[in-house]
C-alpha cells in the first residue's frame, strides 16, 4: 500500500492494531473507504493549519526561522541517510525547533527512532 499524501511505501506495526504508516507520518485503517481516509486528512490538515496559526500569530521572524529549519532539515537528511521530523519545542518561552532521526532501512522504512531534542533549549521529549 503506497501513501496518498507523499506516495512512499506504507508499512505495518505490530503495536498498532492494522494500521499501515508512511515515514511522513500518515496513517491508514485497512478497513476506511478512500472517502473516510480524505475527509481524516481534510480535518487533520484544517486543526493542524489553526494550530499553526495560533502559535505563529504575533511572533517575528517564524517564516525565516521554518525556512531555515526546513533547509537544515534537507541538508541532514541528505548527509546522515536518516529521516528527520521537527516539532515545535513544548518549554514554555522557548520556541525552538526539537529535532527527532528516524533510523531507515535500504527501502526507507523506518526501523527505528530517538528522541525529539530540542535545538535551543535541549528539552527532550518522546
Amino acid at each position: 500500500m503506497n501513501c496518498r499524501q507523499c506516495g512512499a511505501p506504507m508499512y505495518q506495526h505490530d503495536a498498532t492494531d492494522g494500521r499501515w504508516w508512511c515515514r511522513c507520518g500518515a496513517w491508514r485503517d485497512p478497513a476506511e473507504s478512500a472517502e473516510q481516509v480524505a475527509a481524516r486528512e481534510a480535518g487533520t490538515a484544517d486543526v493542524m493549519a489553526l494550530l499553526d496559526a495560533a502559535i505563529t500569530a504575533g511572533r517575528r521572524g517564524t517564516e525565516e526561522q521554518r525556512a531555515t529549519d526546513r533547509q537544515i532539515t534537507s541538508e541532514m537528511e541528505s548527509t546522515m541517510g536518516q529521516v528527520i521530523q521537527t516539532a515545535g519545542c513544548p518549554v514554555p518561552g522557548c520556541g525552538g525547533t526539537m529535532y527527532k532521526t528516524i533510523e531507515v532501512d535500504e527501502n526507507q522504512q523506518p526501523i527505528g527512532s530517538g528522541p525529539y531534542v530540542c535545538s535551543k533549549c535541549g528539552a527532550m521529549a518522546g
